[in-house]
């Protein structure tokens, strides 16, 4: 893939996310105001005839997302196919999983080196200041187990919970990912009980009643829509690497679901779907 389509749809990302932040601010502030301020006939979000608003502009970014994923294989193949993953989500994944954007020095192209509220360039030897005016290399990653892809995307567990940010520590973890991961959830959660991710997200709730009803529903629920969010991911990894031609371990352990063998990931028959939609 070029740096070109890599930056483009990272630009697209970026822009889309900072709407979505501005939308549900000014949601805050018109509830805020004394009087009536109806949400849906707000100006400012929904526009007036010809006039856009804030959720017209957001609904396009979207589109431009979509006319940009079938420069990748994962989604063409795969997740296009799955329910409740929309352009949106599919981007975020695709960048979070194949792409590290790395700051460099504009004068030197040396990698700059994260401080508090700045990057130190050690060529140089200076501060650079504005990470939006930061010019960046695109350097591919690797997951070469799930394991790592579940904890990068901050699934892991550690001292009976998922890992949480602690100050004075660096983050070797992604906020993005956690948060991606928590809609994917309630997309999933949302889907009518024969999704087949739904499903999984049912059955587990059933074992937990069973297994342990003296835990609060809320619990159960959460633990199984984890579990959910795990398995989905674990199934992006095997796929991406399968398109890519990298080595997929089988089979991989889904213990954490009662599974002893390896679960096909769902909506997805192979490379030889598109030889036939060929």
């Amino acid at each position: 893939m070029s740096n070109e389509n890599v930056s483009y749809l990272n630009y697209l990302i970026r822009t889309y996310k900072s709407l979505t932040d501005m939308v549900a601010a000014t949601k805050q502030r018109l509830r805020s105001l004394p009087g009536d301020h109806p949400i849906k006939f707000d100006r400012i979000l929904h526009g007036e005839e010809k006039e856009e608003g804030l959720e017209t502009v957001k609904g396009r970014i979207a589109r431009l997302i979509d006319k940009e994923l079938p420069n990748w294989d994962v989604y063409n193949l795969w997740l296009k196919n799955v329910p409740g993953i929309g352009p949106v989500i599919a981007a975020e994944l695709i960048m979070l999983y194949y792409y590290r954007h790395v700051p460099i020095c504009k004068d030197c192209c040396t990698d700059l080196e994260s401080q508090e509220e700045s990057y130190w360039c050690p060529s140089c030897e200076k501060s650079v200041k504005g990470q939006g005016n930061l010019d960046y290399r695109i350097e591919e990653k690797d997951f070469p187990n799930i394991a790592k892809w579940w904890a990068y995307m901050g699934r892991d567990i550690l001292d009976g919970g998922m890992r949480k940010k602690k100050k004075g520590t660096k983050q070797n973890w992604s906020a993005a990912g956690r948060k991606l991961g928590f809609m994917v959830g309630e997309s999933f959660n949302k889907m009518k009980p024969e999704h087949e991710y739904k499903k999984i997200m049912l059955s587990q709730k059933a074992k937990y009643e069973k297994s342990q009803p003296e835990i609060s529903k809320g619990w159960r629920h959460n633990k199984a829509k984890n579990n959910t969010v795990k398995l989905f991911l674990a199934h992006f990894w095997a796929v991406a690497r399968e398109l890519d031609g990298k080595s997929v371990t089988e089979p991989y352990a889904m213990v954490i679901m009662g599974h002893t063998g390896y679960i096909k990931p769902f909506y997805f028959e192979g490379r030889d779907q598109e030889r036939m939609a060929g």
